[in-house]
């Protein structure tokens, strides 16, 4: 079979888990010997895609509005036709809108991966297609690809978002010179909390801070540190300073978008966080507390992994709502006893080991790839 050709059409490729995720999977794809072009409106993971020598293209596809569209799908289709793709893998919901149209224009199949619990709305709804097949990051996503936009079962392949355990490797970081730059010391106990500040996600960060005071109470020496930008970075950069201001301490420290997450992973005593963020701490074996918008799962062990796994590590199917008080209880379970954070850190290495590799994941991809190319191909007229 020739080379393989695959695009991969995001929206943006700003921190975040379906675009980290993307990053891993084209850099994975390269060493399997695929030929992988990446479009997208662009952001700081770019930079990753240069040091790998992957091809980025600079589009609006983050866009909706009828110029936009039109120039992207003229855009992607130059691609196909450029590098004879064969085809293309849209990770949101406006490139897999788009990537219709440029399937309809060159004859290029194209694949969708469903990262989260989507709006069903009428106004999302008229932009919603999946393509031949649907990737779906866990198994309550098919239930709502099923449920909520009647994609047949047959159509859709669970395959979780992979980890590059090389690059999440405790083993391989030195977090020392980032902590000296924060003014942290290698004997504080720091929680580490990474996302996206916006929406939901920055309110997390808000309870966090909130729930430090009686977290200080116990603990002296912790910190927090957050790790993110977003439309609610300023009220919780306001939100710390207000903490430190009365501590009289720096024991809240929001740094922004940062691209070194393993290095600030690896210096947590408890990581918080969801989805991807949960998977790459506990591949550098830190024990996770699962707090997000959806419901608060707690501290993540064996007796929740299946569930939380589930529901891709977002807190939905949780009971307990994310605030301060159940926070501050879940960390200070874990700051208390270092067997348990240990026992924990090596339990979580060993099930993304087990179920979550990026390796792993892409032989799970190329798979999809290659029965869709088959039956593209294997159809009349072509």
């Amino acid at each position: 079979m020739e080379r393989l050709t695959v695009l991969l059409a995001l929206m943006a490729l700003d921190a975040g888990g379906a675009e980290t995720h993307a990053v891993s999977l084209a850099k994975q794809l390269k060493r399997r010997g695929v030929n992988v072009i990446v479009a997208s409106h662009g952001g700081k993971l770019t930079k990753v895609l240069e040091t790998s020598d992957i091809p980025h293209y600079t589009l609006p596809l983050d866009r909706k509005s009828p110029l936009h569209l039109v120039k992207s799908v003229r855009g992607l289709t130059d691609i196909i036709k450029r590098y004879n793709v064969n085809i293309i893998h849209a990770h949101a919901r406006i490139p897999a809108w788009i990537s219709q149209w440029v399937s309809y224009v060159t004859g290029c199949p194209y694949i969708t991966t469903s990262h989260g619990i989507y709006s069903t709305g009428w106004g999302m709804g008229l932009i919603t297609t999946w393509g031949r097949k649907v990737i779906a990051v866990s198994e309550d996503v098919k239930k709502h690809l099923v449920n909520g936009f009647r994609v047949s079962p047959d159509k859709i392949v669970v395959i979780p978002n992979g980890i590059d355990l090389e690059q999440f490797d405790p083993q391989n970081i030195d977090s020392s010179l980032v902590e000296a730059q924060l003014g942290l010391k290698e004997d504080d106990l720091k929680i580490i909390y990474i996302s996206r500040l916006m929406g939901a996600r920055g309110e997390i960060a808000l309870r966090l801070i909130e729930a430090m005071p009686e977290i200080a109470k116990v603990f002296p020496r912790v910190s927090l540190v957050i790790v993110g930008e977003g439309d609610k970075f300023e009220a919780i950069k306001q939100m710390a300073d207000r903490f430190n201001l009365r501590s009289n301490q720096n024991k809240v420290i929001v740094t922004g978008a940062r691209l070194d997450t393993p290095v600030f992973m690896n210096m947590a005593d408890v990581a918080v966080g969801v989805g991807r963020v949960a998977l790459e701490a506990m591949a550098m074996e830190k024990p996770v507390i699962i707090a997000g918008e959806a419901g608060f799962m707690g501290i993540l062990g064996p007796e929740n992994f299946e569930i939380a796994r589930k529901h891709n590590f977002s807190g939905r199917g949780a009971d307990m709502k994310t605030d301060a008080s159940n926070i501050a209880d879940a960390i200070k379970t874990l700051l208390a006893d270092g067997k348990i954070r240990r026992e924990l850190g090596s339990f979580g290495r060993q099930a993304v080991v087990r179920h979550f590799s990026i390796e792993t994941m892409t032989d799970e991809v190329l798979k999809v790839y290659h029965q869709v190319i088959e039956e593209v191909n294997d159809e009349p007229n072509r």
